[in-house]
């Protein structure tokens, strides 16, 4: 549950959406969108289930780093499959009818949109996303100033958590 909101809050607000609406905006994925109308629905389902196979191996496989502790990796193989996943995304919300035609991706999708309808109502949920809500609020306010570039909101970060380290380590 926590992966789930870790990556609905942070991967996919920060990092997937904007991608996902610029990969929208391209004037030639328009033009593929428009071609996917005419393809057999059996390729469409191939080219889905195979993105989005990728997608999940790259995401298991960028977890599987971050455990062994080699964050950097997993970073820039996570960041990296964000445009993967949103175009990935974009494809099935263009095909979704000829995806939807296959009884069993339909089943399959509408048990997942479930699972995700309940686990949002659990306590736990809620609890997780209130204080994650409550912390990226500190964040904004202590560490991130409106007009700040990213290069001094890092600088700021940086010597705040270097004067509380140097504060731990006196103590």
């Amino acid at each position: 549950m926590i992966i789930y909101i870790i990556y609905e809050e942070l991967i996919w607000e920060r990092f997937a959406q904007p991608i996902f609406r610029y990969i929208q905006s391209l004037n030639l994925l328009k033009k593929l969108e428009l071609y996917l109308q005419n393809v057999h629905g059996a390729l469409i389902l191939i080219v889905f289930l195979v993105l989005f196979a990728i997608t999940e191996v790259l995401g298991i496989y960028a977890g599987v780093l971050l455990l062994e502790g080699k964050v950097l990796a997993w970073f820039f193989l996570y960041v990296g499959k964000v445009p993967v996943a949103a175009f990935t995304f974009w494809l099935f919300r263009v095909t979704k009818p000829k995806l939807m035609a296959f009884d069993w991706f339909k089943k399959a999708y509408e048990s997942v949109m479930c699972f995700i309808d309940w686990l949002k109502t659990t306590e736990i949920y809620i609890d997780i996303k209130t204080k994650s809500a409550n912390l990226k609020k500190y964040l904004k306010k202590n560490y991130m100033g409106e007009g700040d570039s990213i290069k001094s909101r890092a600088a700021k970060i940086y010597r705040r958590l270097k004067i509380r380290i140097k504060g731990l380590l006196k103590t």
